[in-house]
């Protein structure tokens, strides 16, 4: 299996739910399971003990062993809270076996997706908690019928319906015929910060702008900024705020539909129940890095109406029935 298809099977297995924070590294010879959470140990120590009731394992200084078959050891070590997963069949049992690893974890969690949140990285980059109170002050700014508003004020809007919707497991779409890298940057940050929910995301944009600006030009930008950023780790130390696993299950988890068009929205359903945000603004610098000011106007409406009025006259049919 190249690195590429195993980056892609760690993705998946990184999206299942979790109420830790926790992070893939592959190191071909090995599986190493990073983490900042607090009392991370303890918690996998009391996972392994569920899931196999009759295990032992030694305790050396700082390192705890475990054995979970004959051909797999686990180490994890109370310092670094980092497990590595190494042996002969190690590849095999962590895709055979992680994930139910991860949702006897979950059993006891009284939150998934916004747990650990105060040590998340994503989330401090961001600097936008999750605030119901807030998205709702945003949109009641906006007036009866729509007006026009400051080029800050809807960048603020965006984020913060895109963070409520992708928080809550809608469907989600995002329609523009221009968008930028640093908006795409932000956009697969949101995902990664709720990954887990059950969102679906579609991106809706021309393969070229009527100026020459290629998307895929735009996504390769997107793509080195997520392998580029870095942030200060909790040790004083610069890491990186996006790994390359991260960066496999955005990438895997955005559904882009090309079209050409000229509006602009956010939309996004669950069940019957949708809500649509149109705007003149593209989602792109053109419009955010300016004092410029633009005309949005906030709906809510029935599902089976947007995807009448909204989706299927840009030919947007293939997921949504």
């Amino acid at each position: 299996m190249s690195k590429k298809d195993r980056r892609k099977v760690l993705a998946r297995i990184w999206g299942t739910p979790t109420s830790r924070d926790i992070d893939f590294i592959d190191e071909g010879n090995e599986i190493v399971v990073a983490s900042s959470s607090k009392g991370i140990v303890a918690w996998w120590l009391q996972i392994f003990q569920a899931v196999y009731p009759n295990i032992k394992y030694l305790e050396k200084g700082d390192v705890i062993k475990l054995k979970p078959t004959v051909d797999v050891s686990v180490k994890l070590n109370k310092t670094t809270r980092l497990m590595r997963i190494t042996g002969k069949g190690h590849w095999r049992w962590f895709v055979d076996n992680f994930e139910q690893l991860l949702d006897e974890g979950n059993n006891e969690a009284e939150t998934l997706s916004t747990a650990d949140s105060s040590e998340n990285s994503v989330t401090r980059y961001l600097q936008l908690d999750k605030d119901d109170a807030l998205v709702q002050d945003l949109l009641d700014q906006i007036p009866e019928g729509g007006g026009i508003m400051q080029n800050d004020y809807i960048m603020r809007l965006w984020k913060s319906l895109l963070d409520d919707w992708f928080g809550v497991g809608a469907i989600v779409y995002v329609v523009t015929p221009r968008i930028d890298s640093e908006r795409l940057f932000q956009m697969m940050l949101l995902m990664l910060r709720n990954k887990g929910t059950g969102f679906g995301v579609t991106l809706v944009t021309p393969t070229k702008t009527t100026d020459g600006e290629k998307f895929a030009k735009v996504m390769d930008m997107t793509k080195r900024r997520l392998k580029e950023v870095k942030v200060l780790a909790p040790s004083g130390h610069q890491k990186r705020l996006v790994s390359d696993v991260k960066v496999q299950w955005a990438l895997d988890s955005l559904t882009i539909v090309h079209e050409d068009f000229s509006t602009n929205f956010i939309a996004a359903y669950k069940d019957d129940e949708a809500e649509v945000l149109t705007t003149t603004a593209h989602f792109h610098k053109s419009h955010f890095h300016f004092n410029l000011k633009d005309n949005v106007c906030y709906n809510r409406l029935p599902t089976n109406d947007l995807k009448r009025n909204y989706l299927l006259p840009l030919n947007v049919t293939s997921n949504i029935f």
